[in-house]
């Protein structure tokens, strides 16, 4: 029977959306997957692109096709025809996606913040500024996470928001104050960074000391001796003085946040720490990471990964050898991955360490074993090695250390990132002198 030319295109356009689907849920966890570079993402990105670009010259019918999927289809087919409607200026469309979305589907709302974050067009931004005072929690959430993405101005209404502090929006809201760097959510952020819990605290106080505000890091300071969650917030803000106040802890404190922090903070003292820590099961990784931070020994090497055994797929011979803790494969056949990873190696950290400690002082910052400079933390963000996490957080120490704020987040487009990247290499090459090497600096001012 012969397919008239409407169900052909309809058929298309489907074809489109779950390629698109496929193509954004492959995104998502390229972003943690360490065989895989944050440059790499790219090429999933291009991808993507032609089943946008067919859909938007697709006009109504290709609309019609977006709304039915919308609305019944996956949240990676949301994902796409929420970028559909924002491209062919149909607010209506939209309207009717945040009408109908279940504000308790998680993958469902993240997918609509992913889509407008990328392809809010400007005219709808009062639209959004609008919904921060929307009786639903859902759009405010939504709003909150758009508006902080983008930078757009809206720091009245935030504040204004921010007062709910029963808000299930609270930490979307957080967020984005500190995105936009509103200094005049400074009482309301201090509010929640000393009576909120303590998923809310991290937040209200990163976000006040992107602002530049000394009490948030004073605070921080007081209650890191008691309290975990200032950890990183201290190591993103704090003096040399904070280093000796973490290794001062004691053992029963170290964790991966401790790590890190020790790592960020760049103080040479706390090598022979990590180094201790090393052989550690539950903080080796991020005592490597740590060293690494502050060295800049690349120490890497070639680690397998076994493949998870899902015990339900096996033989009854199979699983009775695995309950005897017997190997299912001969050696060197087991399914897996090779990735490359820093070395957790102790007797090859120690051996650089020896061979490389007397270029470290101590009362200097180091990052990637330089004197610490915005220039290191551009170069953090533009290495491949960089996991997600350490570029995000070098982002941040451009703007809490260095007052140096072009916007910037990990799972930006990566044509974007680089865009971001440019400019702040042409930052550097003409502000080069502005900051002394390896000193601690909070907000464009050297720490005593």
């Amino acid at each position: 029977m012969a397919v008239s030319l409407n169900e052909f295109l309809v058929e298309l356009y489907r074809e489109y959306l779950e390629e698109a689907s496929f193509l954004y849920e492959q995104r998502l966890t390229l972003f943690d997957d360490p065989e895989i570079t944050w440059l790499e993402i790219e090429d999933f990105e291009d991808r993507f692109e032609p089943h946008i670009d067919g859909l938007v010259v697709g006009g109504d019918l290709a609309l019609a096709v977006c709304s039915e999927q919308a609305e019944g289809g996956d949240f990676g087919e949301l994902h796409a025809a929420v970028r559909v409607f924002c491209r062919q200026r149909r607010e209506d469309l939209l309207d009717q996606v945040l009408a109908g979305l279940d504000v308790e589907d998680d993958e469902k709302v993240q997918a609509v913040i992913d889509a407008l974050e990328h392809e809010l067009p400007d005219e709808w931004q009062n639209k959004f500024i609008a919904m921060l005072s929307d009786p639903s929690q859902g759009q405010v959430r939504i709003a909150a996470n758009v508006l902080g993405y983008r930078r757009i101005s809206a720091g009245e209404e935030l504040i204004h928001a921010l007062a709910d502090e029963s808000s299930p929006a609270l930490p979307s809201l957080i967020w984005a104050i500190g995105r936009i760097r509103e200094k005049a959510a400074g009482p309301g952020l201090l509010g929640c960074m000393t009576n909120g819990d303590e998923a809310i605290r991290p937040a209200a106080a990163l976000a006040l000391i992107r602002s530049g505000e000394p009490q948030a890091v004073r605070e921080c300071a007081y209650r890191v001796v008691s309290e975990d969650w200032p950890l990183l917030p201290l190591a993103l803000s704090g003096p040399e003085s904070i280093a000796r106040t973490l290794l001062g802890l004691g053992s029963d404190r170290s964790g991966p946040e401790w790590c890190l922090a020790l790592g960020l903070l760049g103080a040479v003292a706390a090598v022979e720490p990590l180094l201790s820590l090393l052989p550690d099961e539950a903080l080796g990784e991020y005592a490597v990471m740590g060293l690494n931070l502050i060295t800049g020994a690349d120490l890497y090497e070639t680690v397998f990964i076994p493949e998870e055994i899902d015990e339900d797929e096996l033989f009854e011979e199979e699983l009775e050898k695995v309950r005897k803790g017997e190997a299912l494969y001969p050696p060197g056949e087991a399914p897996g991955t090779t990735i490359t990873a820093l070395s957790r190696e102790p007797s090859a950290w120690q051996a650089w360490w020896r061979g490389n400690q007397k270029r470290f002082q101590p009362g200097i910052r180091y990052r990637g074993g330089r004197p610490c400079s915005p220039a290191c933390l551009v170069d953090s963000l533009a290495s491949e090695r960089s996991p997600r996490l350490i570029r995000q957080l070098a982002y941040e120490e451009l703007v809490i250390r260095y007052n140096i704020d072009h916007p910037f987040e990990s799972d930006m487009r990566v044509a974007d990132q680089k865009q971001t990247l440019r400019r702040y290499a042409r930052w550097n090459e003409a502000h080069a002198r502005t900051f002394q090497d390896g000193r601690w600096y909070f907000n464009g001012n050297i720490l005593r």
